[in-house]
């Protein structure tokens, strides 16, 4: 059967799983030695539960194996931070659906997993396990001994189907807290009125602001009791939901000197050279140190930059591009010929001796169909009637059957003592140009010397900048740049920005460092980025100061304090702008009669909007749209001071909405600005209960 023949292509997954199990033994003492020295097992504790290193570490091998089943790559650190997350939010949720009673019962996960009506996924995993329905696969791996097979050769199959189901009862229970909540934000009469409200007026307004940023600084000081007193005010944004450090960090390239570079030109010549001169590239491979690829592709598949050029070259032919950051790379084409591509095939596998498979092509040709054919075999025969299959890849013997056969007649394609594939070609596509394309890549790299130079250099520094001081005043003088940043316990990169800028592998151990060390501490050299060597410094420790255990959100908060930098930039601002503002209302409030009259004391233009108060505008603040949708027609209003402009504004006409919003509309409107659609998505859900919830995470502990 197709499940079997599924089965016995498992053994790179077997390989995987047997290997990862040897880790995790590996790992599981580690981790046990770790619990003993440090009295410590907890990854992460969520209210009163804990989530231990062991089911941790669990879950990340699990999530390594998937991604090398699915021939990904992620950077280890980012890998156990997810992870984490990932098992708090579960956790969460769990805690979450005991207090409501939300569960899934075994009727409706039957049905999900097996019913009339399975979940997609479901249908998806047993198609490719090579079974008609789910129902048929859910049998396959539960009474093995029917189709004569050992329950050992489907072991992997049954923990997959079995962590599917986990997988499809998680989502139907999420499934059932989102519809929770969205049932509990539909709009009612009083809320269709507002939104309509909103969005009934438009209001053409002629307006003139002075910008606080265009204003002197100096002439507004800025002292500490009004920086704390501003943070008192804005303390919610001050909260720490883990302990922080700000560091300096330097990141050193371990880069190709001129020597290097020149070496590796070289080496690249000559690999150009044997490419040209070679019929194929053996010549090559015996630089040893250059990279080959070679691929059959068609003529929209080859690199762009060479497709005209090879699209008409002659068998033989090379290319070589422009050099781009040390990086080389020459083409040679290979070979050039039309071939088979797109099949429309039909095929029939027969398990039985030669003269069965000749009874079954007899059937199938005299005009019996598939069907008819199993049930005369039952367990013996499988097959698919119709599947578009690319074959420009497939053995030349292979094609030629295939380009020789008689279209809608079956004939053998493979036959043994014990079984064999009946095909028949169904429809097939004009042949195509394929072009057989070598490609030839080598990366200029820093040699042991020059890797040594650059780490010796390094550490001369360190060893001369001791001091935090020291460390960031002298850095630029050395021809390295000290950057600034905040950790937490959470951060698995260094340079990692919050808004996706990418941050520097293999850098999770000079973040443990910071919170294994205190203020003022500068560290060795971390160099568990092959191409990076990078030191850290500790300028400041915000929160615990010593465990690294992180704040945890509970009822009793910690704050960063009004002091650090970036707050301070902030908060300086804030008061600053308010000061500014209160000079400007002196200087202009009563001063004229017109927006254009204050916009020339302002030395600013008069600017025009059309102003909807459910839409705003991107120019005007938020409050002053709210002052506007209110304002009289026809008078002058302000000065008003914002919190980063003043602003002067007339409402010169209003205009009513062409036509009037449906109920539909307007629950749509209220679905995606104050309903459902807003709330009730998995990041609002978890961001929601993390905050009501006291959290703290551990793993700074252990990685």
């Amino acid at each position: 059967m197709a499940t079997l023949e599924k089965i016995r292509q498992h053994k790179k997954w077997l390989a995987i799983v047997i290997g990862g199990a040897l880790l995790a033994f590996i790992a599981q003492t580690a981790f046990d030695v770790l619990g003993r020295l440090g009295g410590n097992t907890i990854a992460a504790k969520v209210g009163n539960e804990k989530i231990s290193i062991q089911d941790y570490q669990q879950r990340l091998e699990q999530d390594a194996a998937d991604d090398q089943q699915n021939d990904q790559q992620t950077d280890a650190a980012i890998r156990q931070q997810r992870v984490l997350d990932d098992m708090i939010n579960e956790k969460l949720l769990e805690q979450e659906y005991e207090s409501l009673g939300l569960y899934v019962s075994d009727k409706e996960l039957s049905e999900l997993m097996i019913g009339k009506n399975p979940a997609p996924a479901v249908v998806q995993f047993a198609q490719q396990a090579g079974a008609k329905t789910p129902a048929e696969l859910y049998d396959f791996i539960m009474n093995p001994g029917k189709q004569g097979i050992q329950e050992s050769q489907i072991a992997d199959l049954k923990r997959q189907w079995n962590r599917l189901e986990k997988d499809i009862n998680k989502q139907y229970q999420f499934a059932k807290l989102q519809n929770l909540m969205a049932g509990c934000m539909q709009a009612n009469d009083l809320d269709r009125a507002q939104l309509e409200l909103e969005e009934a007026i438009t209001n053409v307004v002629t307006y003139a602001k002075k910008e606080y940023a265009s204003v002197a600084d100096d002439k507004y000081p800025v002292s500490d009791e009004e920086l704390k007193a501003k943070w008192e005010e804005l303390k919610p944004l001050f909260k720490m939901d883990e302990e922080a450090r700000i560091i300096h960090y330097i990141a050193v390239d371990i880069a190709p000197n001129a020597e290097d570079i020149a070496a590796a030109n070289k080496i690249a010549d000559a690999a150009y050279i044997a490419l040209q001169k070679g019929r194929g590239i053996d010549s090559v491979r015996l630089l040893g140190t250059v990279q080959i690829d070679t691929a059959k592709l068609t003529q929209k598949d080859l690199p762009i930059k060479v497709r005209d050029f090879f699209t008409s070259a002659e068998v033989g032919s090379t290319r070589r591009d422009s050099v781009v950051n040390n990086h080389h790379v020459m083409y040679k084409l290979l070979n050039k010929a039309a071939s088979l591509d797109s099949v429309d095939l039909g095929y029939v596998v027969i398990e039985g001796d030669a003269k069965t498979q000749q009874t079954v092509l007899s059937q199938l040709n005299s005009g019996k169909t598939l069907d008819d054919v199993k049930k005369a075999y039952p367990q013996k025969v499988d097959g698919k009637l119709s599947e578009w299959q690319r074959v420009f890849n497939a053995p030349d013997s292979m094609k030629a059957k295939i380009a020789n056969a008689t279209p809608g007649t079956y004939f053998i394609y493979n036959s043994t003592e014990n079984g064999g594939v009946i095909m028949k070609v169904n429809d097939k596509k004009a042949p195509k140009m394929f072009y057989t394309l070598a490609t030839v890549t080598y990366d200029a790299y820093a040699s042991t010397k020059t890797s040594e130079q650059i780490r010796d250099k390094f550490q001369e520094f360190l060893n001369k900048n001791k001091t935090i001081k020291d460390f960031e005043e002298n850095a630029a003088k050395a021809g390295y740049n000290a950057v600034e940043m905040m950790i937490s316990p959470s951060t698995a990169q260094l340079g990692l920005g919050m808004f996706g800028q990418a941050g520097i592998k293999d850098t999770r151990k000079a973040i443990k460092w910071a919170y294994d060390n205190k203020k003022g501490d500068v560290s060795p050299i971390f160099s568990d980025n092959n191409n990076t060597l990078v030191a850290v410094a500790i300028d400041e420790v915000y929160g615990n100061g010593g465990s690294g255990l992180g704040c945890s959100r509970n009822s009793d908060p910690v704050y960063l304090p009004y002091d650090f930098k970036q707050g301070k930039e902030l908060l300086t601002q804030r008061v600053r702008n308010s000061k500014k503002g209160d000079d400007l209302m002196k200087q202009y409030n009563g001063k004229a009669k017109d927006v254009s009259g204050y916009a020339a004391l302002m030395g600013v233009t008069v600017d025009t909007a059309n102003v909807v108060f459910s839409a705003g505008d991107p120019k005007i603040e938020p409050r002053v749209v709210g002052r506007i949708s209110a304002a009289k027609q026809g008078t002058v209003q302000g000065p008003f001071k914002g919190d980063d402009a003043i602003y002067v504004y007339q409402v010169v006409k209003q205009e009513k909405a062409e036509r009037k919003a449906t109920k539909e509309e307007l629950d749509s409107r209220y679905a995606q600005s104050r309903g459902a659609q807003m709330f009730a998505n998995p990041r609002t859900i978890n961001g929601i209960l993390s905050k009501s919830t006291k959290v703290s995470k551990r793993l700074i502990d252990f990685f």
